[in-house]
């Protein structure tokens, strides 16, 4: 089985959001919005830990109280016929289980098909209080033809094949803990569903030893037999507590019980019918398990773990992380390890980073491998916008000091963007996967607090170049995204939309077209169908970002929306003459690159010693106006 969806309700900063999850989940936004939260609020679920009130959100009203809710999806027969046909009849195709924390009590439940009213006698705290539950309802529901009360076991089973007798009655409820995690902390999901954090401070080196919980002892506990070996130590053991208790015989026992005679004879001058016993005590030899140690060999060197660097021990962790799912894998297991990372770029090297990415997505795309990726990240090497759908975006709603912090996360699904689109954009296109070219530059702009979208890449090099003139974009947070066409504006558009990015849209009417084709001596016919085309290009996009429709319109026709007068190459003539100047300088002296080139652009638009004016420094006023 895996995670389905999450419900986190006061928790740390997260105040009460819902979170769907995939194969991939990925978690973006600025620092402190609450990513790793998150992944804290799902470790505490499912591999506990001690909380307070510290971890309760500070806006919460009336008792302190954290709940995190886990819905699974995919369950197998193994994971029905652990949890019983009360969690996961064959007829659900879900499972749902929460933990809550109130007033420094933790309780888990779950979801079950039951018999309501025998839920407020499965939640008693204490035998009596159950038997106080028990005999009420009894009295008062004749009709359930319940026994007597003998003990709080049989009870329990009772009420079990009551509900198997009658399932006409039963209806979905949160069953108490006590009956879905089992006694002594005997987790039903445990080997169902793993959940691993990795957090951005975890030593390698704690990781690395042979001890319970660790990720190298759980790789031990599936891989390494040791029942053999336990079997032979504990044959020694007996041997050496015979020869033990022999040689005790031969060289203690008669000098304890002279010993014994005279404290016997001592004592007797004090009281009488008393004596003294001296005896060996034999001690309990209990075989100690053998210790298995990780060392790396560097070359002709071998040192501990915590003597590599930090990028290496990191490595070291996925790579074990790996091959604990691998193992699962291999053994013919079922379970499922949701691998959660934070910053799983930490440490790493650019290179190493994306190879990283790829071999998680590699591993998470596969169900076979029993593999559940979620992790918190800064870097665009692990968003592929393909799988825009996988991205969640984090971000505080509150930003004043008066308010509490409340958190939103935002997601594009594919359904949703595919609705925005309808008309403009086939649904395939969408849906496909494909890599496209105007959604290239969008792992970047998923990061950035406002982005400015336009048609291509010398587009992007000239504002990037006019914006660097006063402050760099990067400094604001805003990204330049280019779609390669006016035709291709309308999918990253919606994508970042939807995911709550502000999006300033920036096009050429192409309103001289038709006097350029002139000129070029093209065919009437070529020209009027290409004036129709941008007419019609034009009233598409003003419709779909909620504009009047125009053949040619100009300027800033709202705060997320720039129409350049026919192109930006056009305007830079007749308005920004000495750029056409400076560019040219910056190629004669072998800076830059004659023709159509992105970065001469940029750099003869940033060093260029007249200031732009009009509607090109328009564009990065209204840019900024959007955060």
């Amino acid at each position: 089985m895996r995670i389905k969806s999450v419900g986190i309700v006061n928790f740390r900063c997260l105040d009460n959001v819902e979170v769907d999850f995939s194969e991939i989940t990925t978690f973006i936004g600025p620092n402190g919005a609450g990513k790793s939260s998150v992944l804290r609020a799902l470790d505490w679920f499912f591999n506990g830990g001690k909380l307070d009130e510290r971890d309760v959100w500070s806006g919460h009203i009336g008792s302190p109280k954290i709940r995190v809710r886990v819905t699974f999806t995919d369950l197998t027969d193994q994971d029905r016929e652990a949890l019983g046909p009360r969690y996961a009849p064959a007829t659900a195709s879900t499972f749902t289980a929460w933990r809550t924390w109130e007033s420094g009590e933790d309780k888990m439940s779950g979801r079950a098909v039951s018999f309501p009213p025998f839920e407020v006698i499965r939640s008693a705290t204490s035998a009596a209080t159950k038997k106080t539950e028990y005999n009420a309802l009894r009295d008062e529901r004749e009709d359930l033809n319940l026994p007597k009360w003998t003990s709080a076991g049989n009870v329990d089973a009772v009420m079990d094949v009551w509900e198997r007798d009658h399932p006409d009655r039963l209806s979905d409820t949160e069953s108490g803990g006590t009956h879905l995690f089992g006694f002594n902390g005997q987790n039903k999901l445990s080997g169902l569903f793993d959940f691993v954090l990795v957090t951005a401070d975890l030593r390698a080196s704690e990781e690395s030893s042979d001890g319970r919980g660790t990720i190298i002892g759980r790789i031990l506990e599936r891989t390494i037999d040791r029942g053999e070996a336990d079997a032979e130590f504990a044959k020694l053991a007996d041997e050496i507590a015979g020869k033990q208790a022999a040689i005790n015989a031969e060289h203690l026992t008669g000098q304890l019980a002279d010993l014994a005679k005279k404290l016997s004879a001592e004592v007797g001058s004090f009281t009488r019918g008393r004596s003294v016993n001296l005896q060996t005590v034999e001690p309990e030899l209990k075989p100690q398990l053998t210790k298995i140690k990780v060392s790396i060999q560097d070359h002709l060197t071998e040192t501990d773990v915590e003597r590599q660097g930090h990028g290496f021990q990191r490595a070291l962790l996925i790579s074990s992380l790996k091959l604990l799912a691998d193992h699962g894998t291999q053994d013919g297991s079922k379970s499922v390890i949701c691998l959660a990372i934070e910053e799983p770029e930490l440490f790493q090297h650019p290179t190493q980073a994306r190879a990283f990415a790829t071999v998680l997505r590699e591993l998470a795309s596969h169900p076979e491998n029993n593999l559940q990726v979620t992790y918190a990240t800064h870097s665009p090497y692990f968003v592929d916008e393909r799988y825009f759908d996988q991205v969640r975006r984090v971000q505080r709603t509150t930003d004043t000091d008066s308010a509490h912090a409340q958190v939103q996360i935002r997601h594009a699904t594919l359904e949703s963007v595919v609705s925005k689109l309808n008309g403009y954009v086939k649904e395939d296109v969408v849906n496909s996967r494909w890599k496209l070219v105007c959604t290239s530059q969008l792992a970047e702009a998923f990061f950035s607090n406002a982005t400015i979208l336009v048609e291509g890449n010398n587009d992007r090099a000239i504002f990037e170049g006019i914006a660097a003139r006063t402050t760099h974009l990067s400094i604001d947070g805003i990204t330049i995204a280019a779609a390669q066409s006016k035709d291709h504006l309308y999918l990253p558009h919606a994508i970042l939309s939807t995911l709550g990015i502000p999006v300033l849209t920036v096009f050429d009417n192409d309103s001289g077209s038709d006097e350029r084709m002139r000129s070029g001596k093209k065919k009437p016919s070529d020209i009027r169908a290409t004036t129709e085309k941008n007419k019609k290009g034009n009233r598409n996009l003003l419709r779909y970002l909620g504009l009047v429709e125009e053949d040619h319109p100009i300027g800033l026709l709202a705060p997320h929306v720039v129409a350049i007068p026919d192109t930006l190459e056009s305007v830079l003539t007749n308005e920004w003459p000495e750029f056409e100047i400076e560019r040219q300088k910056i190629v004669d002296n072998g800076q830059g690159v004659d023709g159509k080139n992105s970065l001469t652009y940029s750099i003869a638009a940033q060093s260029c010693s007249h200031d732009p004016t009009g509607i090109i420094l328009n564009v990065i006023t209204a840019a900024r106006s959007l955060i």
